[in-house]
């Protein structure tokens, strides 16, 4: 008779951490940062607010490492549709791609944390290293031959994305699919 052998504690911990996150992106997105506490989550996860604790030392943590795995999924998605796709395909690639709304979702919930932050010094500057690091993950994935440099290519495109997802909620008809690809092929063209 075979045993199967018990987790690690590293596996456990692991286990604990993805079904915190989890829980916490249903809530936060479903709530808001400030709507959601860490009682709601440890509950729903079936944990306590200690081993919340114990994972992420404070409400804000989770926040920036759920903004972690949703940038690095967000990120290895738009690598995965661009990787087979010459530079001068890329912008009309990504401009294919349907507007999802759980990342206008995530959107607001980041806005909402950003504000929080802003109050914060050490915060601020928590969330701003990891929005660099998202950043400069994007402008690996520049196309080249634009008018700006890698890195003002990925600023642009963020703000410029963001600012669509938020004309979308408040207007979805009003935001034509095409003006995101428009505008890089200009910005390209002006090169």
């Amino acid at each position: 008779m075979a045993t199967t052998a018990k987790p690690s504690r590293a596996e456990r911990s692991a286990a604990t951490r993805r079904e915190l996150l989890d829980v916490a992106l249903r809530r936060f997105l479903r709530d808001g940062y400030h709507g959601t506490t860490l009682d709601d989550i440890a509950d729903e996860a079936g944990y306590t607010k200690g081993a919340v604790y114990s994972t992420f030392k404070s409400k804000s943590g989770l926040f920036l490492a759920l903004f972690d795995k949703v940038a690095e999924r967000r990120i290895e998605q738009v690598r995965d549709v661009l990787a087979p796709h010459p530079d001068e395909q890329k912008v009309d690639v990504l401009a294919r791609q349907p507007v999802d709304d759980r990342h206008s979702q995530f959107l607001l919930l980041t806005i909402e944390f950003w504000v929080h932050a802003v109050r914060d010094p050490d915060l601020l500057g928590a969330f701003a290293e990891r929005y660099r690091q998202m950043r400069d993950k994007l402008a690996e994935l520049a196309p080249s031959g634009g008018a700006f440099d890698d890195q003002r290519w990925a600023i642009t495109t963020l703000a410029f994305a963001n600012g669509l997802a938020l004309e979308r909620l408040i207007d979805p008809e009003g935001v034509p699919d095409d003006l995101m690809a428009a505008v890089q092929r200009r910005v390209l063209a002006a090169g």
